[in-house]
């Protein structure tokens, strides 16, 4: 399963280099092809892609159960309904001022549009079928009852995304939303700078990882271009890359997450082989980007792949007949939680502690190792006003929120839950 995660991740790691590296195509061939697409990506301030897998979903499965003994039908099952899924982001500069952007992101879950998000003019609108979502990852009508019941109860302008109906907020609410957990305004205007940073260092790590690819043109079909490069260089810049991002995004971690991450690839990086990026292009524009991950899986045969398809125009409007969420509930829910008063706050640092041992296992599941190994680490994280986290000792940690206290024990294996009580450890 290590090897499996290792090659895929220097795989999705080639393709979205190589989607970040527009000037570097006009170096290769087809010279000519390639430059004018890269001159037309997104050259009219408005443009989207779409995320999605492809291949063979049994030939995924099958490499899987290969390399893990615990993988589950219940785990196929619900590997099956996120394969089939997708992930949709566009957006369009209106106008001169920032205020004019307008960005729209769906996600398509087995069929269902799971979300669809949408900022219009400084409103930001949402619609999320909850009912049929829920349904359809096992949840029975009892359990929606319950849910829409307990949500309504605190915010009941958000009652209408049981039904799959719109709700707005506009963004002088949601400013104040972040303000009730301070930090967020200021979080906010760093996020261009940063943003323009991490495109910068995207855009670097592309040129280096394409300096010496190879590209020719697929003879069956004349819009598929085949790109070359190798695992050895996608592995380099993918820890560039990260060791950048750590510095921008958050630099008090920045020198941990590098050496964590150096750990991780001296341990499981893959051998040094051939990675194979397929490319579309047509009447000038890019179209589609595919890699097959199975590649980098020894002894895999059939095709599992990491797709993203360009559309280079996408109109984005507001929805008719959204309903305005009234946000003062939402805050004096927040701010309940955040002091550990009322009824909102009753159980927050029980809540904290559950949130905090998950995270834990999540680390250990995605990162390999034990749950315990991990907890320092999902503390360190949490960092939320109002909240502290102490870890007592290996695997357990106490967590206390305004005047609640909860103890959080953490599996001994990714297989367990953690076990969460109220009170000091």
């Amino acid at each position: 399963m290590k090897r499996f995660l290792a090659g895929a991740v220097a795989g999705v790691t080639a393709l979205t280099l190589t989607v970040g590296c527009a000037n570097q195509f006009q170096q290769l061939e087809p010279k000519l092809e390639l430059k004018k697409a890269a001159e037309n990506l997104g050259a009219a301030g408005k443009a989207g892609f779409t995320l999605k897998a492809g291949g063979s979903i049994d030939d995924v499965i099958a490499v899987i159960k290969k390399e893990s003994t615990d993988f589950t039908a219940e785990d196929e099952e619900i590997f099956r309904k996120i394969y089939n899924s997708s992930v949709s982001l566009a957006w369009d500069k209106a106008g001169e001022s920032v205020t004019d952007d307008r960005v729209m992101m769906t996600a398509n879950i087995d069929g269902v549009t799971g979300l669809d998000v949408r900022t219009v003019d400084e409103v930001l609108y949402v619609r999320a079928p909850i009912t049929e979502l829920a349904s359809k990852f096992g949840a029975t009508s009892a359990d929606i009852a319950e849910m829409r019941s307990g949500m309504s109860a605190e915010v009941p302008s958000l009652a209408p995304l049981f039904d799959g109906e719109w709700v707005s907020v506009a963004a002088t609410d949601l400013k104040k939303l972040g303000e009730q957990f301070g930090g967020a305004t200021a979080a906010a205007a760093n996020q261009q700078e940063q943003s323009e940073k991490l495109a910068a260092e995207l855009k670097t790590s592309a040129e280096n990882l394409l300096e010496s690819a190879d590209v020719v043109r697929d003879e069956q079909d004349k819009k598929h271009l085949i790109v070359t490069t190798s695992t050895a260089k996608a592995t380099v810049e993918a820890k560039r890359l990260a060791e950048a991002a750590f510095k921008i995004i958050s630099p008090e971690a920045a020198a941990e997450a590098a050496e964590s991450l150096q750990k991780e690839i001296d341990k499981n990086a893959p051998a040094d082989k051939p990675i194979v990026l397929d490319i579309w292009v047509d009447n000038g524009k890019f179209t589609a980007f595919e890699i097959n991950y199975l590649q980098f899986v020894e002894g895999a045969t059939g095709r599992g792949t990491v797709r993203i398809e360009i559309a280079d125009s996408v109109d984005i409007t507001a929805p008719s007949g959204a309903q305005k969420l009234d946000v003062a509930p939402l805050f004096e829910a927040l701010a309940g939680a955040a002091s550990g008063g009322g009824t909102a706050g009753a159980g927050a640092a029980e809540n904290w502690a559950e949130l905090l041992g998950q995270q834990a296992v999540l680390s250990a599941l995605t990162e390999q190792g034990k749950p315990a190994d991990h907890l320092k680490k999902a503390a360190k994280q949490m960092a939320i006003p109002g909240v502290k986290v102490q870890i007592v000792r290996k695997g357990v940690a106490q967590v206390t929120s305004g005047t609640s206290v909860a103890c959080v024990t953490v599996p001994a294996t990714t297989r367990g839950e953690p076990k969460v009580k109220v009170g000091a450890c």
